[in-house]
């Protein structure tokens, strides 16, 4: 019986990793298509994206014309606009803004649409990587739990042994009462872990536009750590070209200088051009400054029409200083957004190299447990079953060596999960998938 137990407990560690968990149809690629489906805050900036692009058309469009109706001159004693006014005036006035003010007004306005898209694509890289970040602690959780379901197996089969060999004083109190501490902690912490992937799922259904208690995520079990197939070269390159918050700073500064453009531009004058159509319901009335020549007021009505022009002086020296200042501050947010945007730039760059020492460092201690320290201790833990089995090791040097195993196998499982996360974060700065 003691033999069968041995073996099983020799199997069960040998185990742990392989058996941690089973392959699930969810890939973190598939979740992470989901979230960019579904995630409500970048459908949001989808829709802002959207309105960038329409109010850059309303810019280039002219100001509203101006339609005005008057009733000249009504006397108090015969209120009636329509026929005792002396004049009744139609006009219509309209702004034309020449020189191109309009189309550079456009092109300024049409830069909000690459900003508005860079600011998308923030938060898009944000989000994969807090998708896979999600992902790999679910996974970390439930390769912890799964580690402790074999060894709550493992300790039942021996707190069973033991507890028959005490009745047939074959083993101490002892051992048993120590057996079963284990056992409990070993539930305790397995229950602490189901609880942490449950808090971590609902924190995966935000970011994927679920609802927050769908609990249908099973994440993959069996996978190898993902490997970067780009030189430091290539990704500071791809940093430089593709992130999204470099090419926010660039299409910002963009901005500015058309909008310097545009603002040199109000130094040409706009026209103002209107038409007027009079009617005079009881006709033409003159007069001087000599002799009255005033009529009676019951003359035929008279019809006339004006037409006038006029033209705006925003060159004129007590006008023109706004443009002038307008385009000072305008060249000095564009120095300081250049300045901005090299900096970002150098902090970028120390943080990708950074991240990719980071990651080799990961890499090489993921491989040195996999192939050295892991298998060294099963061999090891083998070797105390042979010598527990013959009455020659404690139960306690066998249970340290089990929780020094879980410690490993632990240890291994959170390099691969921050491999995972660091690379995450190597691709969201790169601004590539």
């Amino acid at each position: 019986m003691r033999r069968i137990i041995f073996n099983r407990v020799a199997m069960g560690v040998l185990l742990i990793v392989v058996c941690g968990g089973t392959v699930y149809a969810q890939t973190v690629d598939s979740l992470v298509n989901e979230a960019l489906r579904n995630n409500r805050q970048l459908k949001s900036l989808e829709q802002r994206v959207r309105s960038a692009g329409f109010k850059s058309e309303s810019v280039g469009y002219l100001p509203a014309p101006t339609l005005g109706i008057e009733f000249q001159q009504v006397p108090f004693k015969d209120p009636n606009p329509f026929n005792q006014a002396l004049s009744q005036n139609l006009s219509f006035s309209q702004m034309f803004m020449v020189g191109g003010k309009l189309s550079s007004m456009s092109e300024a306005e049409k830069q909000n649409v690459p900003i508005a898209q860079s600011e998308y694509d923030i938060v898009k890289q944000k989000l994969i990587a807090e998708v896979k970040g999600e992902y790999y602690k679910i996974w970390m959780n439930e390769h912890h739990a799964g580690l402790r379901k074999d060894n709550i197996n493992i300790l039942r089969d021996l707190l069973s042994s033991a507890e028959n060999s005490y009745k047939v004083n074959k083993a101490s109190y002892s051992e048993v009462l120590l057996l079963r501490a284990e056992l409990a902690s070993y539930e305790t912490d397995l229950n602490v872990l189901n609880n942490q992937a449950k808090s971590e799922v609902f924190t995966m259904n935000n970011l994927l536009g679920r609802e927050i208690s769908d609990t249908n995520i099973e994440v993959k079990h069996e996978w190898k750590i993902d490997t970067l197939t780009q030189s430091k070269k290539e990704l500071e390159d791809i940093l430089l070209n593709n992130n999204p918050s470099i090419k926010k700073m660039g299409s910002m500064i963009r901005m500015n200088e058309l909008e310097v453009y545009a603002n040199n531009k109000e130094l040409i004058p706009d026209i103002m051009v209107q038409g007027m159509v009079m009617r005079m319901p009881r006709g033409m009335i003159l007069t001087t400054k000599s002799d009255p020549m005033m009529m009676d007021g019951l003359g035929q009505t008279e019809y006339m029409y004006s037409l006038m022009a006029s033209v705006t002086m925003p060159f004129m020296p007590w006008s023109s200083g706004r443009i002038s200042s307008k385009e000072e501050q305008l060249q000095a947010d564009i120095s300081g957004l250049s300045l901005e945007k090299k900096n970002m730039q150098g902090e970028m760059v120390a943080q990708l190299n950074s991240a990719l020492t980071k990651l080799e460092s990961q890499r090489e201690q993921s491989r040195l447990y996999e192939t050295q320290v892991l298998p060294l201790y099963r061999q090891a833990f083998e070797a105390q079953l042979s010598e527990y089995r013959n009455n020659r090791l404690s139960i306690n040097l066998l249970l340290e060596t089990m929780r020094t195993i879980l410690n490993k196998e632990e240890v291994l499982a959170e390099v691969k999960m921050n491999y995972e996360m660091t690379l995450a974060d190597i691709y969201m700065m790169a601004g590539i998938r």
